[in-house]
C-alpha cells in the first residue's frame, strides 16, 4: 500500500477533477482493490509457469513480476493503460579475486489494452487458466505478444 500512498501524494487532485483514477479505486475508492488483487494474483502464476521456458533464460533467470498498475477513466469506467513492472539480477564470480559481481534491471511493460475497454471487460477476460495467451477485449492481441517484445 506505501505506492499507492507514493502515487497518491504525487498525484494529488480534488475528487471533481480526477478523470482518472488507479483501477483498485474504480467505481469508488478501494473498491476494485479485491478484484484487481485476484487479476494481478493470476498473471503472475501465468508468467511464472511460463518463465522458464520463455523470458528466463536469457540474462536474467530469477525475473520475477513486482507490480501491476492500471489506470481507469473514472467517467466512463474504461481502462487507459495498463503498466507491469518486473525485475531480475545476475551475480557471477570472478575467478581470480573472487569477487562477486551484480547486476539488475527493471522492466516497464505496456499491456497491450485497447482503447475504451471497459474495466469489468478487462476482468472477466483475465480470469482463467493461461492468461498470458488470453486475447485481451476488443482486440486480437495477447499480453505474452507484448511481454516478450518488452523482455528482451
Amino acid at each position: 500500500m506505501l505506492r499507492r500512498a507514493v502515487a497518491l501524494s504525487l498525484f494529488t487532485l480534488s475528487p471533481a477533477s480526477a478523470h482518472h483514477v488507479d483501477a483498485i479505486d474504480w467505481p469508488t475508492k478501494e473498491a476494485g482493490m479485491a478484484r484487481f488483487a485476484t487479476m494481478e494474483y493470476l498473471l503472475g502464476l501465468s508468467f511464472e509457469r511460463l518463465c522458464g521456458d520463455t523470458f528466463c533464460e536469457d540474462t536474467y533467470a530469477n525475473l520475477r513480476p513486482m507490480q501491476l498498475s492500471c489506470s481507469v477513466d473514472a467517467r466512463k469506467g474504461t481502462v487507459r493503460q495498463c503498466l507491469w513492472m518486473f525485475s531480475g539480477s545476475s551475480t557471477s564470480v570472478h575467478p581470480k579475486s573472487g569477487a562477486v559481481r551484480a547486476s539488475s534491471r527493471v522492466y516497464a511493460c505496456r499491456l497491450p489494452i485497447a482503447r475504451d475497454t471497459p474495466v469489468d471487460s478487462l476482468y472477466e477476460a483475465l480470469h482463467g487458466a493461461e492468461l498470458l495467451h488470453a486475447k485481451l477485449p476488443m482486440t486480437h492481441r495477447v499480453i505474452y505478444d507484448s511481454l516478450r517484445d518488452c523482455l528482451r
